[in-house]
C-alpha cells in the first residue's frame, strides 16, 4: 500500500461554489487510489460536497446544480450583492441535498465514514449581528496576516467549535439542517441553532478543520478550495494538502453560471488524476 492510498482521514474545506472542485477531485482520485477514509471532517459547502461524495451521488448532485444554475441564470439580476439575504440560493442549496440523498443514498452516507460537520459558536455576549461581525473581523485579521490555511483570530475573539455527526441524523431533513448550520452566515443565511446553541459558519473558526482528526486517524488528506503558497502546505507529518492546480474561475459566491460549475468540477477531475499519478506536489 502506498502512502497516497492509505489515508485514514479526510478533510473537506469550505469555499462556497469552489467546492465543486472537490467533487471532481474525489470522483477522479478516489477510484484511482482506493481512497476510503474512516473519518471525515467537513465545513460549510465542503460539508455538502462530502455528503454527496460519501452517499455515492456526485454525478446526481452535479446534474442538479447544473440545472439549478442554468435556471437561475435566466432570472438572477447581474451584479447582485452576495451579502444580501438570498432565499433562492438557500433553497437551491437545501434541495440539492434533499433531492439527491433520499432513500438509499442517505443510508449509504450513514454507513460510510464518520462524517463530522464543523460549526462555530459565537461568544455568549455576541449572538446577534455583532457575532457575525466579529467573525468577519477574525477572518479579515487572518487574511491581513498572510491568510494561513488554519485560522486563528476568531478563536481569540471567543468563537468555539461545535461538531455534529451525519450518522446521528435520523432523517435527511435533519442532516440538511446540520449542513446549513455549518454554512450559516447571516443575513445571507438566517441564524441557525444546533444542539441547543446558536451557530454560524464553521469556516469563521477554521476553514479546514483538521483539529477534528485524532492522531489515530492519520495520515489525513485535506482538500482545499483555493491556492496557498507551497511552504504553507508542507512539513506537517501525516497531513497531505491538495489544492486546485490553478486559481478556479468560479467565485465562492457564484450561484448563476452553469458553465463555471462544470468547469470547476472538470478541473477537479484533472487535478485528481494529476494527484493520483504524481502526488500533491504536482498541484503546488
Amino acid at each position: 500500500m502506498t502512502e497516497q492510498n492509505s489515508y485514514k482521514g479526510a478533510v473537506f474545506a469550505g469555499g462556497g461554489s469552489r467546492c465543486f472542485w472537490q467533487a471532481g477531485f474525489w470522483q477522479s482520485a478516489a477510484p484511482a487510489l482506493g481512497l476510503a477514509p474512516n473519518a471525515v471532517a467537513a465545513v460549510s459547502a465542503g460539508a455538502s460536497t462530502a455528503c454527496h461524495v460519501f452517499a455515492g451521488e456526485i454525478e446526481a448532485a452535479m446534474d442538479y446544480y447544473q440545472a439549478a444554475h442554468n435556471h437561475r441564470a435566466k432570472y438572477a439580476p447581474p451584479g447582485r450583492n452576495p451579502f444580501l439575504p438570498d432565499p433562492t440560493g438557500l433553497k437551491i442549496y437545501r434541495e440539492a441535498l434533499e433531492s439527491v440523498l433520499q432513500g438509499e443514498p442517505f443510508q449509504r452516507l450513514k454507513q460510510g465514514p464518520d462524517l463530522r460537520i464543523f460549526m462555530s459558536r459565537p461568544p455568549a455576549w455576541a449572538k446577534s449581528a455583532l457575532g457575525v461581525g466579529l467573525g468577519y473581523l477574525g477572518y479579515s485579521l487572518d487574511k491581513s496576516r498572510g491568510d494561513p490555511v488554519h485560522h486563528r483570530y476568531a478563536r481569540k475573539l471567543g468563537f468555539r467549535p461545535v461538531v455534529g455527526r451525519a450518522a446521528q441524523c435520523a432523517t435527511v431533513s435533519e442532516l440538511v439542517d446540520l449542513v446549513v448550520a455549518s454554512s450559516c452566515l447571516p443575513p445571507m443565511v438566517p441564524w441557525c441553532s444546533w444542539d441547543g446553541c446558536k451557530v454560524v459558519d464553521g469556516g469563521i473558526l477554521d476553514n479546514a478543520p483538521l483539529e477534528l482528526m485524532g492522531p489515530e486517524e492519520r495520515p489525513v488528506l485535506v482538500l482545499l478550495t483555493r491556492r496557498y503558497p507551497a511552504e504553507e502546505l508542507q512539513g506537517q507529518p501525516g497531513v497531505t494538502y491538495v489544492q486546485p492546480s490553478r486559481d478556479l474561475a468560479i467565485s465562492k459566491w457564484e450561484k448563476a453560471n452553469p458553465d463555471l460549475v462544470r468547469e470547476s468540477y472538470e478541473q477537479g477531475l484533472r487535478d485528481g488524476e494529476l494527484f493520483s499519478r504524481h502526488g500533491a506536489s504536482a498541484l503546488y
